[in-house]
């Protein structure tokens, strides 16, 4: 199970800088009898990603399909990886390492913001915002492994589900806001 929260810049209306930070817990098991392995990752990461929103490319007005797809965004990103790792040494169980080590990572992320509410300046205020994220470990360690059986890089995978609620800040001036015209 992990968590993770942002702070997001919205320069334009369709690309947005994120800064994101992740924790949890990666787990898993080889199911190799060759190098049985077992471990528990508990992590932080912290990231900044940009994120490209298909309404830069789709007009709103054309029909329905068009203005639904156009909420669609991708993005990557680049940060760090902050393990706590226990190890099981499955062939000797009586055998635990315990690692702590930093490692690269490469998010990659799909999603969806559905608009639910509109501010005065008929700006989106609360999102409702889906996400599938791979992220791109690069270098051995995630499972704080390190033999010759270790992979070189890593992937791990989480979807989210989350709101999203714009803080606005104007000194007192409306900004000229881009709907994807």
């Amino acid at each position: 199970m992990a968590f993770y929260g942002d702070a997001a810049y919205y320069p334009w209306s369709f690309l947005n800088v994120y800064l994101e930070v992740q924790a949890g817990t990666l787990s898993g098991a080889s199911s190799g009898k060759r190098n049985p392995k077992s471990f528990n990752n508990n992590f932080n990461a912290e990231t900044i990603n940009g994120e490209l929103n298909l309404g830069v490319i789709v007009k709103p007005d054309i029909n329905v399909f068009f203005d639904v797809v156009r909420n669609i965004y991708g993005g990557a990103g680049y940060g760090v990886i902050n393990g706590d790792i226990t190890n099981v040494n499955l062939f000797k169980p009586a055998i635990v390492d315990h690692i702590k080590n930093t490692i690269h990572i490469v998010p990659i992320k799909l999603g969806y913001e559905l608009t639910i509410v509109r501010n005065i300046y008929d700006e989106p205020l609360l999102r409702l915002n889906g996400c599938l994220n791979l992220n791109y470990v690069k270098g051995k360690g995630v499972d704080g492994y390190y033999d010759k059986n270790a992979a070189s890089h890593s992937f791990y995978t989480y979807a989210s589900l989350g709101l999203r609620y714009a803080i606005s800040l104007r000194h007192g001036k409306a900004r000229d806001y881009n709907k994807f015209d």
